[in-house]
């Protein structure tokens, strides 16, 4: 059986301190500047004390830097406190939705398993446990030739999905009757698979 391709390795760590360098360096230098042209301000204003002219300083800086820390670092954490929520409000749906539909398996690109809901586990008599890692071969029944698999995969990697009857066996080694699988492959944003779901219909 062949193996998709492995997706690469996020970058995601680089680039996020890659990010926060930025954003320090462009809150460094608004300050800096901000800072000189409150200073040039106070040069032209009439004499105060040392106590008032610093009060006025602070106030004037603080009120030009307002914006740009809004827009550079609150307003950003909002919508990322409000991503967050979302996506946890989506993998709560999709989880309730994993559990309640047809039985069904997850694999990495590699076509390892690394889930299965309860209708699927309970149907081949399995825990989570003894099939995390697996490959799906380890249900074959025996009753498809080895033409049968690589026309099976053919059409995933071509098509991206691939849908037909197939036999299974279970842990105890019992065949069960033909039923209807269909797998499709989830990509990312640059079109490499990163995993593959099955779902079966017995």
């Amino acid at each position: 059986m062949p193996n998709p391709s492995i997706a690469p390795q996020k970058k995601q760590p680089k680039e996020n301190h890659q990010s926060v360098k930025r954003l320090l360096i462009i809150l460094i230098g608004s300050v800096f500047f901000i800072e000189a042209f409150v200073m040039n301000i106070m040069h032209w204003m009439p004499t105060t004390t040392k106590t008032m002219g610093a009060l006025l300083d602070a106030a004037i800086l603080s009120l030009l830097l307002s914006p740009i820390f809004y827009y550079l670092i609150f307003r950003p954490l909002i919508q990322n406190i409000e991503e967050r929520k979302r996506i946890e409000d989506d993998l709560r749906i999709a989880a309730v939705a994993f559990e309640i539909k047809d039985p069904t398996i997850i694999t990495d690109a590699n076509a390892n398993i690394i889930r299965a809901n309860k209708k699927f586990l309970d149907k081949l008599g399995y825990s989570m446990e003894e099939i995390v890692g697996q490959n799906p071969r380890i249900f074959k029944s025996g009753m498809h030739d080895q033409k049968f698999y690589e026309q099976l995969w053919k059409k995933l990697i071509q098509t991206g999905t691939w849908s037909g009857e197939i036999r299974s066996k279970t842990k105890e080694g019992r065949i069960l009757h033909p039923f209807w699988l269909t797998i499709t492959a989830i990509k990312n944003e640059q079109q490499e698979t990163t995993h593959y779901i099955g779902i079966y219909c017995f």
